[in-house]
């Protein structure tokens, strides 16, 4: 007789990825991510080479991010039918390929092609994460790979004795996508989205609080990343000097990395879904401080921090806050995809805010998005389904 029992109809078991195959993955996604931390300085090569103006800026980053989401979208559904290292060599290959085409390629086309190299690599990450063991550990490690690594090539630039050009900053995503190869021996040969992993959880479609999740998980990282990219220039709204900025933006990257690593050290205790909802309060809290007081002084540059600190603590959460919401499990794979069009729809709406309202309007804007989150947050854990008898 079998200790473990398959769901009628289920796929065949398998086992969660081992640490090193988890990391593998999660290193992969965050180099299909790494244009995120590099935005800034490519942009502004492509505005100081003629290749687009200013304004078309926010629609350029949210076609990027799109395609991102979409691309790892993509990858999850992938997964299912060829095996991982294949998402894994196709994202590096585009992602490669992307970068390094000629400038005579439309603009918002290579950033989009791009961006759907790197979705796939995202999906491998997001399809380890689904079938690993820690969730809220596992999502927090990938968040601090992200923030970490994203952080060392922006330090890196900005050591450099000349700016780098939007060439430049190709070459090297480019150089560091071809450097990824070198993981994928290490990444599970397999990572079929796990779904009915759970006992007496059924068959079916994905239910309606996996579907409520994602649209609290989606609204929550992208209300906060609506903050994120707006925060240089309201900082310089409010009268910090621009020689201020750069350091409170960077030592906010630092408390986002101080965040993850501690959302990795809570791990599975405690409730995620309540763990979401505390730090969804914080923010708004931080962000009411902000617009309340100001950013100058010691208190100022605290409250930046610790707007990237929670930040940190609040993204993995909702990982695990999708487990509680969807026992399923069949919305887990595409939370990252869903947080990443928050990501690239959000932003470009505040962005629309500035012109109308002020750019205090978009904290504001923001800040209302976090609370309808939450509200989802406790509409998807009520609507959860209840656990079926096992067969």
């Amino acid at each position: 007789m079998a200790a473990l029992q398959e769901p009628v109809g289920s796929a065949p078991a398998m086992l969660p990825p081992s640490r090193i195959s988890l990391g593998a993955s999660l290193l992969i996604g965050a180099t299909g991510l790494l244009v995120l931390g590099v935005q800034p300085l490519l942009y502004g090569g492509y505005v100081h080479e003629g290749r687009i103006g200013e304004p078309s800026l926010g629609l350029l980053a949210a076609i990027e991010i799109a395609a991102i989401a979409l691309g790892s979208a993509g990858g999850i559904a992938l997964l299912g039918r060829v095996p991982a290292r294949a998402v894994a060599f196709a994202g590096l290959f585009i992602t490669i390929a992307a970068n390094l085409m000629p400038a005579a390629m439309p603009l918002f086309l290579a950033r989009a092609v791009s961006g759907a190299g790197g979705g796939l690599l995202v999906g491998v990450a997001a399809g380890a994460i689904a079938r690993s063991k820690g969730l809220n550990a596992a999502a927090a490690a990938f968040l601090f790979l992200q923030a970490a690594s994203q952080y060392a090539i922006l330090q890196w630039f900005a050591s450099a004795a000349t700016p780098g050009s939007a060439s430049d900053v190709q070459t090297a995503l480019a150089v560091i996508a071809a450097l990824g190869v070198l993981a994928l021996p290490l990444v599970p040969a397999g990572l079929v989205p796990a779904v009915d992993h759970e006992p007496g959880t059924g068959k079916g479609a994905m239910p309606l609080s996996g579907w409520i999740g994602l649209a609290a998980s989606a609204l929550l990282v992208g209300a906060v990343v609506g903050i994120w990219a707006y925060m240089g220039l309201w900082l310089e709204a409010r009268g910090i000097a621009p020689e201020r900025i750069a350091p409170m933006l960077t030592a906010s990257m630092v408390g986002q990395m101080a965040g993850a690593l501690v959302a990795i050290t809570i791990g599975e205790r405690g409730h995620a879904g309540a763990r979401a909802g505390a730090t969804g309060v914080a923010l708004i809290a931080i962000v009411a401080l902000l617009l309340l007081r100001g950013a100058e002084g010691l208190a100022g540059w605290s409250l930046v921090v610790g707007y990237g600190f929670v930040w940190m603590v609040l993204t993995p959460a909702l990982t695990g806050f999708l487990l509680e919401a969807d026992p399923t499990r069949r919305s887990l794979p595409f939370a990252a995809s869903a947080q990443l069009m928050g990501a690239a729809t959000l932003p470009t709406v505040a962005g629309w805010l500035i012109g109308l309202a002020g750019i205090d309007t978009v904290l504001i804007a923001c800040s209302a998005a976090v609370i309808l989150g939450l509200v989802l947050i406790g509409a998807a854990l009520a609507a959860r389904p209840p656990l079926q008898p096992g067969v």
